[in-house]
């Protein structure tokens, strides 16, 4: 399987698919990005920080239960100036796949091709 990051695309697909999708095509830290409505690729270049004890959901637990919640994602979505091309792809609730390549110059989103 492996790991991945998540896409969020605003803007419309062509087949009209809405739902997450997933790419390999940057840090895959499992993590989500997005392509705006406005056609630009926002990149989650945010960090892990740790979760101090009394406000994790069981703060009392010595054990494994204690460590639930232990890590928080903070997000920092910066235009990435993306220019080239972005595979992303997943499946619908009936199990179709759907796979697209988005083409982006100059950060600009240019076009979204539905790729099977």
């Amino acid at each position: 399987m492996g790991m991945f990051d998540y896409i969020k695309c605003e803007a419309p697909l062509p087949d009209g698919f809405e739902g997450m999708l997933q790419t390999k095509d940057f840090g895959c830290e499992m993590t989500t990005h997005i392509i705006t409505k406005e056609g630009r690729l926002m990149l989650d270049n945010g960090y892990h920080e740790s979760v101090p004890k009394a406000e994790r959901p069981n703060p009392d637990d010595e054990g494994i239960l204690g460590l639930r919640g232990s890590v928080r994602r903070v997000h920092k979505y910066e235009d990435a100036s993306f220019h080239g091309i972005v595979n992303f792809y997943g499946t619908d609730t009936d199990e179709n796949w759907h796979e697209y390549n988005a083409k982006f110059t100059d950060g600009q989103l240019v076009q979204i091709d539905l790729t099977t």
